[in-house]
């Protein structure tokens, strides 16, 4: 039986892998949808000095049989954020993961 930690569908978008500098190579990402994640704001501030720049941040918490790396993105309700630091598996009593949480953010501007 998988998880359900709340409603909300996500997409975990992960690229193709990574050229000799470390950047990502060319071409759409793989996609895999997620249900039973569960989508929570995490904050958000605004700078006004150099530029007008909004940083949101996000948590997404995950069944535990996510398949979550720090290098993807999450798509959800047509908007993407960058997986900020690696994801954390939480565990119960027992030592089994219980769900997997992982940190978001956006900046625009």
């Amino acid at each position: 039986m998988t998880a359900r930690l709340g409603g909300h569908t996500v997409t975990v978008l992960r690229p193709l892998g990574q050229d000799g500098f470390g950047d990502p190579l060319p071409g759409d990402p793989a996609e895999t949808e997620v249900t039973g994640a569960f989508m929570q704001p995490a904050g958000t501030t605004e700078r006004t000095d150099d530029r007008d720049t909004v940083d949101s941040a996000w948590t997404c918490f995950l069944p535990p049989t996510a398949d979550i790396r720090a290098t993807d993105r999450i798509r959800w309700r047509s908007t993407v954020y960058e997986v900020d630091g690696d994801p954390q598996p939480f565990d119960d009593l027992r030592g089994a993961t219980r769900h997997i949480e992982v940190r978001l953010r956006r900046v625009t501007g």
